[in-house]
């Protein structure tokens, strides 16, 4: 193991000591910190040939950058550019091989996007997702987690507690997701309900086939204090459902997989935080200019060797801005969840997300292009909302799509008992099968 390997546990305490504890507080110190991160930044960027380009392109220098709001002037990141670098860095330095950490995203959007991480960087990610839930009141110490082991690291090396854990303390029970599935889900269950977690954190559809069960079959669930729906958005169909099941006290993360999760809301809260320590979540419209509504463009304060500057996350965001800093108040899903038209401009997805969104009965849902012309909807009852009927529900569906799109498309509806997730164990609302 690598001197750096080694290291990261004593980079991932110091950045728990040093990062802020609340995502609140003064504004004036929590813009003054992050100034100073953004110039910082973009000193260490101008070394780099993939961002000096860039600043060769829009005409700027380091000099230019000393606030989240002066990264309007820096030309956006795309991911087929980042993709193209992270592979020349990592073909042209196999020296570094074992110093670093490789993320591999799901390739949902096409092709996967394999991100570099130094165990520093990596340790900052940890110790901030650690410091998010302890934000939203979660206690790491004495508190006990039920998680997934996530695809990114290999299998454990052990089952059994820690020395710190037989104390009682930083207790965790990490399980495997492979037989989550069928009845499996009845010994997921009765595992949670033995456990008795402070917190759970599992996949989106994850929680949501666990609930339907438990709905389905009549049992109960228990009620943690908090949990945290993982590597998936979650909806308004999914946040009541997971309402109803589990309580109030739903964490819910927005990030990326290049750089982790930056924005987080917290239980009763009706906004979004921003890391704003870590991360700068700048909002701009078609003109590339600043606004309270349109594309989030984050940019991460803490990778340094592998910086990520306004990167296209290719989401939707709508925000306001206080004191000088940004909370967000709705994130909708990737704008790259395209419905392709033969012989005309593709379109956005989110058209269709919201038919599903405002329509009651319904607790799971996916839109399936299959073709030019034929769309397959696939949908979930709801067991306990019986405002509207399956006829009702479809005859909404099919009145809604072909308002967006007149006749363009054959609808057909397939009812299921639940939606079983893809091979990369997430779970998508839109799929487009056309090449």
């Amino acid at each position: 193991m690598s001197i750096q390997k080694k290291l990261k546990n004593v980079y991932t305490v110091w950045y728990l000591l040093t990062l802020r504890r609340s995502f609140d507080g003064d504004p004036k110190k929590i813009k003054a910190d992050q100034n100073r991160k953004v110039h910082r930044l973009m000193k260490r960027a101008y070394r780099i040939p993939v961002y000096r380009e860039k600043f060769e392109l829009s005409g700027t220098t380091p000099a230019d950058y000393h606030s989240a709001e002066d990264l309007v002037k820096f030309p956006t990141l795309t991911k087929p550019e980042l993709r193209l670098w992270m592979q020349q860095e990592w073909d042209d330095h196999p020296e570094k091989h074992d110093d670093i950490n490789i993320l591999s995203t799901s390739g949902s959007s096409g092709t996967p996007l394999k991100m570099l991480y130094t165990q520093k960087e990596q340790a900052c990610s940890d110790a901030n997702w650690a410091r998010a839930l302890a934000a939203a009141g979660y206690r790491p110490l004495r508190g006990k987690m039920y998680s997934f082991s996530t695809s990114h690291k290999g299998p454990r090396k052990k089952d059994r507690d820690s020395i710190i854990q037989k104390f009682g303390l930083m207790r965790r029970k990490v399980v495997g997701e492979d037989h989550i599935v069928g009845d499996g889900i009845a010994d997921l269950i009765a595992d949670i309900n033995d456990y008795k977690p402070d917190l759970i954190c599992l996949r989106r559809n994850v929680m949501v086939r666990m609930v339907a069960y438990a709905e389905e079959h009549n049992l109960k669930i228990y009620k943690p204090k908090f949990y945290a729906p993982i590597s998936e958005m979650v909806d308004d169909v999914t946040r009541k459902l997971l309402a109803r099941a589990l309580g109030p006290g739903l964490i819910d993360a927005y990030g990326v997989s290049e750089m982790g999760s930056f924005i987080y809301q917290f239980p009763e809260k009706d906004f979004r935080y921003v890391a704003n320590d870590i991360a700068v979540a700048n909002v701009y419209n078609d003109n590339n200019e600043l606004a309270d509504d349109g594309r989030i463009v984050v940019t991460s304060l803490y990778k340094h060797t592998y910086p990520l500057i306004n990167y296209e996350t290719l989401d939707l965001g709508k925000s306001f801005v206080k004191d000088g800093i940004r909370y967000f108040t709705d994130i909708e899903g990737r704008m790259n969840d395209l419905v392709k038209h033969e012989g005309g401009a593709d379109s956005s997805a989110l058209q269709l997300m919201r038919i599903a969104n405002h329509t009651v009965g319904l607790s799971q849902f996916r839109f399936i292009e299959e073709t030019y012309h034929d769309m397959k909807i696939q949908l979930v009852s709801d067991p306990f909302n019986k405002t509207m009927t399956k006829e009702q529900i479809e005859e909404r569906f099919i009145t809604e799509v072909t308002k967006l799109y007149g006749d363009e498309f054959r609808i057909t509806i397939e009812w299921l008992d639940e939606l079983p997730p893809e091979k990369t164990g997430k779970q998508r609302c839109f799929v487009c099968n056309v090449k």
